[in-house]
């Protein structure tokens, strides 16, 4: 019984046959030279056309609660006849003055070139 000698097998060619049959695309690698370390507090000029313009230079803040506290602050919103947004800014501008900060938050309004168009 002769043993026969196995030939070495190339992964990354299989890999790459693999993405071509499949058409797999990957995306290269950010280089750091293009990367911004710094944040910017620039507006951007045009925002993406899918984003409403009473959203243009503001940022979302996401917080987990419980799913009662979710019900409770779509009750009062019912109740108070009001925005769950504006219920939030009102909190946020109590926590500030508490902390001797000036209430500067406020309730995004729709855009009324939005709402002119759909009545």
């Amino acid at each position: 019984m002769t043993k026969s000698k196995k030939s070495s097998v190339d992964f990354l060619q299989g890999f790459r046959s693999m993405e071509e049959r499949n058409a797999v695309k990957r995306h290269p690698p950010v280089k750091p030279a293009t990367m911004v370390t710094e944040p910017t507090n620039e507006v951007p000029l045009s925002p993406p056309a899918s984003q409403q313009r009473s959203r243009w230079g503001k940022v979302a803040i996401t917080l987990w609660v419980d799913p009662a506290v979710r019900k409770q602050l779509a009750r009062m919103s019912i109740d108070h006849d009001s925005k769950q947004a504006a219920l939030v800014a009102e909190a946020l501008n109590l926590l500030f003055e508490k902390y001797g900060q000036p209430p500067i938050a406020t309730h995004i309004q729709e855009d009324p070139l939005l709402s002119q168009s759909t009545a």
